[in-house]
């Protein structure tokens, strides 16, 4: 007979066969585990392993693991951070901007509040469209409002649901919501630096995370590196000049192709421009699995934390990724803001 294990999950009990994924022993023990996809790409289903061992389904980080892909292989002890309870809800589009040749912001209107955590993203359904995985980010421009959630969304020419937008699905579309998913999250409380990487449209779940970060600590030590293929993608100038009046706030812009529009605008991979991470530096990433696996491998060479969100495409269709923000040199031009200003903004 397999060999039982104990698993204890945020002090709830548990027993395992040796062998069995531990989100299925979970599930079937009636342990109601945070989970969604069961890929190990949506990271819902990520736990940190306080004590034991699993095969599989680690992090390069070592003490974070994917319960849909880890394995028990002895008695564990593991825990999750609270997050808001998965709900659905039904909106509508209530308008759509063109940001950027390839990106457009598209804001939802709710019939309730939606709860997440900046940097945590949900499921969006567009009535007559699959379901696809989007960040609600911060807005550009003013004030949030409750009742409102705000998307940046590359649109590509063979996407199901992305090419839709401004043709098939308009304002006044209905749209469902669910989740929120997620472990690339604002974690208050943390007394040391913040790095944040973004590339692609990543750049939204990581300004709702650097917003929640600076209005929490307006005087923290806070890293922004943003990065692009193109010059024409970059849209986030107005918002990150906004960020960049904190007095100990750096924004580094990257882009890929070659330019001479700004001096301030680096050359190269988002990687290349990494500070030197100590351990008691907190990092966050969204975009390019590839990028942020690299980023999370040098965070953990360092013994930095390192929470990612890479941006897996569907095949054949949407990518959760796709291009950002637009910065330009001159981020010490206007005076400096509170942080209850850049709220209010």
């Amino acid at each position: 007979m397999p060999r039982a294990c104990k698993v204890t999950f945020n002090n709830e009990t548990f027993h395992a066969n040796c062998g069995e994924l531990l989100l299925d022993s979970a599930l079937m023990s009636g342990v109601e585990m945070p989970h969604d996809c069961r890929s190990g790409a949506c990271g819902a289903c990520k736990v940190r392993l306080v004590e034991g061992k699993v095969f599989g389904g680690t992090e390069p980080t070592g003490d974070t693991i994917y319960a849909c892909q880890a394995r028990v292989v002895s008695d564990l002890t593991l825990e999750a951070e609270p997050t808001p309870d998965p709900t659905s809800v039904i909106a509508r589009v209530a308008d759509m901007v063109r940001l950027a040749s390839d990106v457009v912001g598209v804001t939802l209107e709710l019939q309730r509040p939606f709860p997440y955590l900046p940097g945590q993203y949900c499921k969006l359904q567009f009535r007559g469209f699959p379901a696809r995985c989007y960040s609600p980010t911060y807005p550009l421009e003013g004030a949030p409002d409750d009742l409102r959630l705000h998307f940046h969304i590359r649109r590509l020419p063979e996407g199901t649901v992305s090419s839709a937008l401004g043709d098939k699905i308009r304002v006044g579309h209905r749209v469902r919501l669910s989740g929120p998913f997620g472990h690339a999250f604002h974690r208050p409380n943390h007394h040391g630096r913040i790095v944040i990487v973004a590339s692609g449209t990543g750049f939204a779940p990581m300004w709702s995370v650097a917003v929640g970060a600076i209005t929490e600590r307006p005087q923290r030590e806070l890293v922004f590196i943003v990065a692009s293929r193109k010059l024409q993608s970059f849209y986030m100038d107005g918002a990150l000049c906004r960020l960049a009046l904190f007095p100990n706030v750096t924004i580094i812009p990257v882009v890929s192709e070659p330019q001479n529009v700004s001096s301030a605008l680096r050359s190269g991979r988002p990687t290349d421009y990494l500070p030197d991470l100590s351990p008691s530096d907190l990092v966050y990433t969204a975009g390019a699995p590839a990028m942020t696996e690299a980023v999370a491998r040098i965070a953990g060479a360092a013994g930095a934390r390192c929470y990612t969100d890479p941006f897996v495409s569907n095949p054949g269709e949407d990518d959760h990724a796709g291009l950002i923000a637009r910065v330009v040199g001159w981020f010490d031009s206007s005076p400096r803001r509170t942080a209850q200003e850049l709220h209010a903004a």
